[in-house]
């Protein structure tokens, strides 16, 4: 006869209430603090935050299973893994956030008259979710619904800049395709191009997709989330060439934290 363990639903309580927990904290907690809040057993507490680890739905700092375990322990700070991040950007509703973003993709149309687009982490894909055009423009450049080759667009080196490795091995594969002569097709190439993207906040697409075509894109942070979303200007090389990039930069990233408080209001999280 089949029977219940009872102590299962218990557990299950305890790992939300860590979670609950965490998820108010997007900086992270340190064991200690956790244990002051929520008051469990040292022994218990240490065994479930190894649970919520070991099942990637926790990260720790130093990691779990340090060389000297009982000194990592009292110096170890928690916060939200890639699987629950994962599963907050699943339940995000791309054309909410499109609605909310036509205001500021707008006002970079105004201001460099190219079109201006956001795209989004949609499982293992980026695609373009909303874009404003200036008038000469009005047929764009970049669809919505449109996928972002990975490689290649500035919108997607945005996204993928901040994401793990066990991520991005499963969107870089070899071979990697070249869609034009530009095309970064190496795994090296790759790794160092969003290096660059994340010390430098902005990322680029030099006639990478099409010859003729520039972009460039900045990342929108999201606590708790990290970064799913991306804000891009593109148009013809040669009138993106007369653009001060200094000033695209600054106007991108402006833009990247107005939109991460207007997300960050819409969904009741940090920024």
């Amino acid at each position: 006869m089949n029977t219940i363990n009872t102590k299962t639903p218990a557990v299950l309580e305890r790992q939300l209430r860590i979670l609950e927990l965490l998820a108010q904290h997007p900086a992270g907690l340190a064991f200690g603090e956790i244990h002051r809040k929520l008051g469990l057993p040292k022994a218990t507490l240490h065994r479930l935050l190894s649970g919520l680890a070991y099942a990637r739905c926790l990260d720790a700092d130093p990691p779990l299973h340090d060389a000297d375990d009982s000194i990592a322990t009292s110096r170890r700070i928690y916060w939200l893994g890639p699987r629950i991040r994962g599963m907050l950007a699943a339940a995000v509703s791309p054309d909410r956030m499109a609605t909310l973003s036509q205001g500021v993709l707008h006002e970079l149309v105004d201001q460099f008259h190219e079109t201006a687009f956001l795209g989004m982490l949609r499982g293992t894909r980026i695609e373009s979710i909303m874009m404003a055009t200036p008038p000469k423009d009005w047929y764009g450049y970049v669809n919505p619904g449109h996928v972002m080759p990975p490689q290649a667009a500035a919108s997607a080196k945005a996204i993928l800049a901040f994401q793990d490795e066990d991520f991005l091995r499963q969107i870089y594969t070899d071979p990697i395709p070249a869609l034009t002569p530009k095309t970064l097709t190496t795994q090296d190439a790759l790794r160092r191009e969003l290096a660059t993207v994340r010390r430098t906040g902005i990322a680029w697409c030099r006639e990478e997709i099409d010859l003729g075509l520039v972009a460039v894109a900045a990342p929108i942070p999201l606590a708790q989330l990290g970064v799913i979303f991306s804000v891009s200007l593109v148009g013809p090389s040669e009138r993106m060439k007369q653009h001060d990039e200094a000033a695209i930069t600054q106007a991108l990233q402006t833009a990247a934290s107005r939109l991460s408080s207007i997300y960050a209001r819409q969904l009741n999280v940090e920024t």
